[in-house]
């Protein structure tokens, strides 16, 4: 066992350049959605909103996140040959992604989003990109045909075993998402996260609903999009950035939130109150 720990020890510090070379492109991705996010948080919010959750829970969940995984994993690897395009877009992407998630649903809730299994799984990700990106470039900068395809063959037989290593931390971070991760946004999300089912966008400097979610608080009420919302629990949202409206309607499940709502197409104000719930999966 210590033999194989150190084989794969000296097998990643000799691609050292390349991890060091996919976590630039992992943290310019991730960059990119910060700054697009504090410039355009409506894009952002738009972007989020299609990227759904597993709506499986048990072992179907596992086997779902497993196979994601594992193809992401075949794709990098089968990308490299071409040369690299697909390792150097999929690693952007990732990055962009988690970016995004930080700055839709805050520090916090990004973190146990994908902690503890993150923890395993990122790594597998970057050391699947990183030999990948080395198996589709580094052949290019040989001078001979001799040397080109010497450094093919092994970058070729480095990246299987690599592969084989991303496996089995893809297993492990499938079974961590499934059993040990919903546990923990659960407990966050029951005193944080509950909200009452509307989507929301600043039209002519007012917080107004764009979508009222089927089956929630707000649809039950009778709200419909087009409605302005003035104040929520009497603080006026007028001069407030979207995420932070957001954040106001958001709470504990069970807790009421007070909202003064104006018809513009009536000219009518009314208020009413709501209790929170949480968004089915």
């Amino acid at each position: 066992m210590l033999t194989l720990a150190q084989a794969y020890w000296d097998l990643i510090r000799g691609a050292k350049k390349w991890l060091a070379l996919t976590l630039c492109l992992f943290c310019f991705g991730f960059a990119g959605a910060v700054v697009l996010g504090i410039a355009k948080p409506a894009l952002i919010e738009q972007l989020v909103e299609h990227l759904h959750g597993n709506p499986e829970t048990g072992f179907p969940a596992f086997v779902l996140y497993l196979m994601n995984n594992l193809t992401a994993l075949l794709i990098m690897w089968c990308g490299g040959f071409v040369p690299a395009i697909a390792p150097l877009f999929n690693i952007l992407a990732t990055g962009f992604i988690l970016g995004s998630l930080l700055v839709d649903r805050g520090v916090l809730y990004s973190f146990l989003s994908i902690f503890p299994h993150g923890i395993v799984e990122i790594p597998a990700y970057l050391l699947g990109n990183a030999f990948s990106l080395r198996l589709g470039l580094r052949w290019i900068f040989q001078k001979t045909a001799g040397e080109r395809k010497r450094t093919f063959v092994t970058d070729l037989q480095n990246s299987l075993k690599i592969g084989l290593l991303c496996m089995f931390l893809i297993f492990i971070a499938a079974m961590i998402e499934t059993f040990a991760t919903p546990k923990i946004l659960a407990a966050y999300e029951k005193e944080h996260f509950a909200g009452i089912g509307v989507q929301l966008a600043i039209q002519e400097h007012q917080l107004t609903i764009t979508h009222v979610i089927p089956d929630r608080p707000a649809s039950k009420a009778g709200l419909v999009s087009g409605l302005v919302i003035h104040k929520i629990d009497g603080v006026e949202t007028a001069g407030k950035d979207i995420r932070r409206c957001r954040e106001m309607l958001h709470g504990r499940v069970g807790a009421k939130v007070r909202l003064e709502l104006i018809d513009t197409a009536r000219n009518q104000t009314n208020s009413i109150e709501l209790v929170r719930d949480l968004s089915p999966l």
